[in-house]
């Protein structure tokens, strides 16, 4: 399974991203559950870009009364361009851990 992200000019400048449902049920089974989760709530998961860079991706709501679905990708400035489209996938067995790959598809999906 992979989640995909088409990134926009806000996406990047912010680091706010929508948790589109591709993103959602990817990590559901990584015990990330937007639905059991209240405005403010975080989880935080290990990730490597497809380079061997290591990083975090959040998964949280806001804050507001929506309580918006959203990631943050911590260094995806200096991987991405707006237009990029970012793939997440996991990368072992133990659904652990999250491959970030950058209009990379059949090299490094699982």
């Amino acid at each position: 399974m992979i989640a995909e992200i088409k990134l926009t000019k806000t996406m990047l400048e912010k680091h706010i991203i929508d948790a589109n449902k591709s993103v959602r049920e990817l990590v559901k089974p990584m015990g990330v559950d937007y639905e059991a989760m209240k405005a403010g709530d975080k989880q935080e998961l290990d990730a490597i870009y497809s380079d061997g860079t290591v990083t975090k991706v959040n998964f949280y709501r806001t804050k507001n009364a929506r309580a918006d679905r959203r990631i943050s990708i911590k260094g995806i400035k200096a991987h991405a361009d707006i237009g990029d489209v970012v793939v997440l996938s996991c990368i072992d067995d133990s659904k652990e851990k999250i491959l970030i790959t950058i209009n990379e598809y059949e090299d490094w999906i699982r």
